[in-house]
């Protein structure tokens, strides 16, 4: 193969620190490394806490695995001021450093922005704090759940036929998963930026500015109109009450049916569909026809477009609906979202990888790239202290000072 043939991964030469305590870097270390940076994860002797949570699969656990994909493992004491000194090596070479350890723990270490900027003024240093490094609540502690309360989330899911009933939080890392894309986003911008003027620079991401943005129009509506949104089932949190969109189909399975999106020529060919079957009622009718007009009657139709859906399949609906451009569609459990070839198949969704631990599947990023890296399993603890220890010079570091917590 003629070497200009070669397609090297996009971040291919990126080097990245992860400095992580409680998880909060780690989805955006992830996102980089899965896309071709050599991220090392600096990890304490004992490991990071995340080698902790189950499940278990023999001795690894799944959510390391999930959440480390790509990276390199190297044990530092950061107490230590030996391991210290070769940290600091480390991030003189290095292009970003993403610090989940919380507010003032690298700087009263001597490692945090101002201290590394000094010996490499081309560093991108990306904080990835709960609640960011300054203000009132910079040194306060949060979980996945309580920044979903303190940043609005919770207050706009719940159910409209249960008004008094608690607020409903998303599971599965939601905080975790928008601090780690404004984390990368902000990250690849200063990247991106450095290639113009040469300079690193010191990013601020916060936890819970990024679950604000995550609100809709909650905020919006609150500042225009003084108006608090009320939690609408399987729809957008609003002032006021809305129809439902989603309806019971004869397989027994939900559609959800969007019909506010709805242009005049997309309804119209909604209403021959449904004529076609003698099932469109008086949806021909002339104050119908334009949405200014159609608005004022939107319970009415929901419930044409109810009747017509508890008479098909699911599967039949969400077709039928897409060639005539309406965003329609079923709502799948995930097992049903695992059996979509369009999600599994054809976008490449999971690839087999191999370890000393056997052969398991891995999601890939969320994304399809021309020049993806090739997805490696999580590291064990310490798996590449000596390799990446090795290739600095002897005199940054006190190497028989770091013997004992070396892997």
């Amino acid at each position: 193969m003629n070497t200009n043939d070669i397609i090297t991964p996009m971040l291919d030469g990126l080097t990245v620190l992860e400095l992580d305590r409680d998880g909060l870097a780690e989805f955006a270390g992830k996102l980089l490394a899965d896309s071709g940076a050599d991220v090392i994860k600096i990890e304490p002797p004992a490991g990071v806490a995340s080698r902790r949570v189950g499940p278990f699969v023999g001795d690894a656990g799944l959510q390391f695995e999930h959440y480390n994909t790509s990276k390199r493992s190297v044990v530092l004491d950061l107490e230590s001021e030996a391991d210290r000194a070769a940290l600091k090596a480390l991030a003189a070479q290095a292009d970003v450093v993403l610090d989940g350890l919380g507010v003032g723990v690298a700087d009263r270490l001597g490692i945090g922005w101002q201290a590394l900027h000094a010996t490499n003024p081309g560093l991108i240093y990306c904080s990835v704090t709960p609640f960011g490094v300054d203000g009132p609540w910079s040194s306060y502690a949060a979980s996945d759940l309580t920044q979903l309360a303190l940043g609005g989330v919770m207050a706009s899911c719940g159910y409209d036929d249960l008004p008094d009933d608690d607020p409903i939080a998303p599971i599965g890392g939601h905080a975790k998963h928008l601090v780690g894309m404004m984390a990368t986003m902000a990250t690849l911008a200063a990247t991106f930026e450095k290639g113009i003027s040469g300079n690193g620079q010191f990013i601020d991401v916060s936890a819970h500015e990024s679950i604000a943005t995550s609100t809709e129009m909650a905020v919006p509506f609150w500042i225009y109109q003084q108006r608090d949104v009320e939690r609408h089932t399987a729809r957008h949190a609003m002032p006021a009450d809305t129809p439902r969109w989603q309806h019971l189909c004869a397989d027994g399975k939900y559609l959800l049916a969007l019909p506010l999106y709805i242009d005049d020529t997309r309804f119209a060919a909604l209403v021959e569909w449904f004529d076609s079957e003698g099932m469109a009622e008086d949806l021909a009718d002339e104050k119908y026809r334009h949405s200014a007009s159609r608005e004022n009657e939107m319970f009415h139709v929901v419930d044409v477009i109810g009747r017509f859906c508890a008479r098909h399949d699911s599967d039949y609906m969400f077709r039928e609906a897409q060639v005539r451009r309406l965003p329609w569609a079923p709502v799948n459990s995930p097992d049903e979202l695992l059996r979509d070839d369009h999600f599994t198949q054809h976008r490449d969704t999971f690839v087999e990888v191999g370890s000393n631990r056997g052969s398991h599947l891995y999601a890939k990023p969320p994304y399809l790239v021309g020049n993806p890296a090739q997805l490696r399993p999580a590291p064990t603890l310490g798996a590449h202290t000596n390799e990446v220890l090795n290739t600095l010079g002897e005199s940054e570091y006190d190497e028989d000072a770091l013997a004992p917590q070396r892997a």
